[in-house]
């Protein structure tokens, strides 16, 4: 027995191998963190059946299947050969037929780090192994082992917690103490916790020094000097925008107010006005001089039209009969290209040419598109992807407890799943849904079979792709158990 040990854990080791010399093969030691399962594990494999080949291993998330497999075996036999292709079970039936093992005692410590396919290999090689063959495993939550008795590890009582301690401390507060006391009490019976008691941490000093008067005042003195900075530095930035506010305001009082100018309508107006001949007049014809009624050329009405239209007419007159042409232009073009899309004539490309820049861009995007291009656009809309539903949940709960299947792959991207399915045109697929850890999981599984060994005919037929991603056998209860979890 190790040393050290306190007289309830002691039983609990002697339970266990009561448990195995009852026939119980796989037990598996449950209890949450820093309880001392691996500790129990050390003691039980110390001081039990001495005349074992024993193996005790410390998985870890860095554990792999191989690896587990390898040292198990250098355990068990002298200089053994390990086939890294074959299984767990095969690996020993193989071995042992070249050297015969004698009885075995297996320790694997942190269940959690265990593939499924690794936990598949133990529950099968316990019950077909040709000697003794006892397996102990270590986890934080029961059923972790569907066929294993699971132990449950209990945290320590008060007493056992205060014995723990004196064991490992020699000098300890008194009962009455009341950090220790509340300490005692908060660790819930945690060997982890009782053991990190620190008692030079835990004591209050009174008398500690108190911080000296002369550190005070350069302390307030340094506080004060810093928040005098700040007032300085907010006072001198409020001055500068206060400044820059008022140069602002006195440009923009500065504004000249601009004066809008006669347009050519104000000026013919004005002319009209002051020859009464409003309602008898019309306009000038390009390159004539202007007639009277007489058929002489009006010589005082001359410059102040020259002078009109010369000016620079004002800027929302001049906006508006731009909008106006064209939308004269556009509506033009729109009824041409109704009736057949004639080409204008050639009295029509004088009113194009005059049209202002904007008009003309507004005259090409108005021209309608070919039925040429319209038929390719639609033609190239891409079809309609029928999407597979990713969620077999209910498949598997309808499905018997013994039957089996093949994990392919286990993702958190649905469209990764959903690729991997399309690129290797995979038969009877099901796709279990499952929530670990508040992600979301897909496997893809083949299944069912009735038997491991089909199973294993169907995973040797599986295409090279498929096997490099190392699928592994599944029971269809512990896919229901995980669905049946997540829900």
């Amino acid at each position: 027995m190790q040393s050290q040990i306190l007289p309830s854990r002691a039983a609990l080791v002697d339970r266990i191998a009561m448990q195995f010399e009852y026939g119980q093969s796989l037990i598996c030691l449950v209890g949450s963190s820093g309880l001392g399962k691996s500790y129990l594990a050390e003691s039980f494999i110390t001081d039990k059946y001495s005349d074992f080949s024993k193996a005790f291993i410390q998985l870890s998330a860095h554990s792999k299947d191989v690896d587990v497999v390898r040292q198990l075996m250098e355990h068990t036999f002298r200089a053994p050969l390990v086939d890294q292709k074959l299984s767990l079970t095969e690996n020993f039936f193989v071995l042992n037929s070249e050297q015969p093992a004698g009885p075995c005692l297996w320790v694997l410590d942190g269940a959690r780090h265990l593939s499924d396919e690794l936990i598949a290999e133990l529950q099968n090689l316990v019950v077909r192994a040709p000697n003794t063959l006892y397996v102990l495993v270590t986890a934080q939550a029961p059923n972790m082992l569907p066929s294993a008795l699971d132990i449950h590890l209990e945290p320590l009582s008060l007493f056992e917690s205060k014995q723990l301690m004196k064991m490992f401390f020699p000098e300890l507060p008194s009962d009455d103490d009341p950090i220790f006391s509340t300490f005692i009490s908060e660790a819930h019976g945690n060997p982890s916790v009782l053991l990190d008691w620190q008692q030079d941490d835990q004591q209050l000093d009174l008398r500690a020094n108190m911080p000296s008067k002369g550190k005070q005042k350069h302390l307030f003195i340094a506080a004060f000097s810093l928040i005098l900075t700040l007032c300085l530095i907010a006072a001198l930035y409020n001055k500068q925008l206060l400044d820059l506010f008022q140069t602002k305001q006195a440009v923009s009082e500065q504004i000249a107010v601009v004066v809008a100018e006669p347009t050519v309508l104000e000026a013919q107006q004005v002319l009209d006005g002051q020859s009464g001949q409003s309602a008898s007049y019309s306009p000038p014809t390009l390159g004539k001089p202007l007639e009277d009624s007489r058929g002489e050329p009006h010589s005082e009405e001359v410059p102040a039209i020259l002078g009109a239209l010369l000016s620079t007419p004002a800027p929302s007159n001049l906006k508006k009969e731009q909008e106006a042409g064209a939308a004269e232009v556009i509506t033009s073009s729109d009824v041409q290209s109704l009736k057949g899309n004639r080409k204008p004539k050639v009295s029509d490309k004088p009113a194009i040419a005059s049209m202002p820049s904007d008009s003309k861009v507004l005259l090409k995007e108005s021209q309608p598109k070919p039925l040429s291009e319209v038929e390719s656009s639609e033609k190239k809309q891409p079809d309609e992807v029928t999407v597979r539903s990713l969620n077999d949940n209910n498949w598997f709960l309808a499905r018997p407890d013994q039957e089996w299947s093949i994990q392919l792959l286990a993702v958190t991207d649905e469209k990764v799943a959903t690729d991997f399915i399309n690129k290797h045109d995979l038969q009877n697929v099901k796709v279990a849904q499952v929530m670990r850890s508040g992600r979301t999981w897909w496997f893809v599984t083949i299944a069912p079979f009735a038997q491991l060994d089909d199973a294993q005919q169907a995973r040797a037929n599986l295409s090279t792709d498929l096997l490099a991603a190392k699928p592994f056998f599944k029971r269809i209860s512990q896919i229901k158990q995980q669905i049946q979890q997540s829900q």
